[in-house]
């Protein structure tokens, strides 16, 4: 799925720990200096990149991140902006199950879209003790968990990871901001594949959801590899 950014803040999470978030960037920079001069152009233009925790619910925050797939900022955050008036406060999945599938589309989401939130509404009524536990789970248990819902897929599950649960080795390789971020950092000629991503990724652990922050505030900067030298 060709995602185009990220559907929410570009500050990431965690605690205000900006010595810790250094370390991190030192890092990344050591285990591979063509992102390390990334990184550098990224925090000259918009200073040093942070993660801040989602104050959503997990129901919420992956409702939003199925508006946000394939669309541009801009419209998603209208989208979704319409859906939570629709909807009302707050964003829960008993509201959503009261409305039809016509009425959530008449927001601007597609079919499968609404589709895809209804069943992630159905999921969490369904399984309201794991839906609580989700925080306590692995990141693989977390994706597992998630992709097995009609609809959700591994982009999703990672968005979730990254905004919403603070985990900092999650690579969403199938992104095309992240994809691009990579031939930015390795000078291709074409946009990267997934498998190239995740094979350059392997350098980035246990920073890879770092990594992704950087990348894809360099794709919206619009760096091009002039701005790296």
């Amino acid at each position: 799925m060709q995602n185009r950014g990220l559907p929410g803040p570009a500050v990431i999470v965690l605690s205000g720990e900006c010595a810790r978030h250094q370390g991190i960037e030192d890092a990344l920079t050591a285990a591979d200096p063509k992102l390390g001069r990334v990184i550098a152009a990224v925090i000259a233009r918009i200073g040093r990149q942070t993660i801040v925790l989602s104050r959503a619910t997990p129901f919420e925050a992956l409702v939003r991140a199925i508006v946000y797939q394939s669309v541009s900022g801009k419209a998603a955050a209208a989208i979704f902006a319409r859906l939570r008036q629709v909807v009302g406060k707050p964003l829960n999945p008993a509201k959503v199950l009261g409305l039809t599938e016509r009425s959530i589309s008449a927001v601007g989401l597609s079919t499968t879209k609404s589709r895809a939130v209804l069943n992630l509404a159905e999921w969490f009524a369904a399984n309201h003790n794991t839906a609580k536990t989700l925080p306590d789970l692995s990141d693989e248990e977390v994706v597992t968990a998630l992709t097995g819902i009609a609809g959700i897929g591994a982009w999703t599950a990672n968005v979730f990871l990254i905004f919403n649960l603070g985990r900092l080795d999650v690579m969403p390789a199938s992104d095309l901001g992240i994809r691009r971020g990579v031939q930015l950092v390795d000078g291709l000629n074409e946009v990267a594949t997934p498998k190239q991503v995740h094979k350059k990724a392997e350098l980035w652990r246990p920073y890879r959801s770092m990594a992704s922050i950087y990348l894809w505030n360099a794709v919206k900067l619009r760096l091009t590899p002039n701005d790296l030298q």
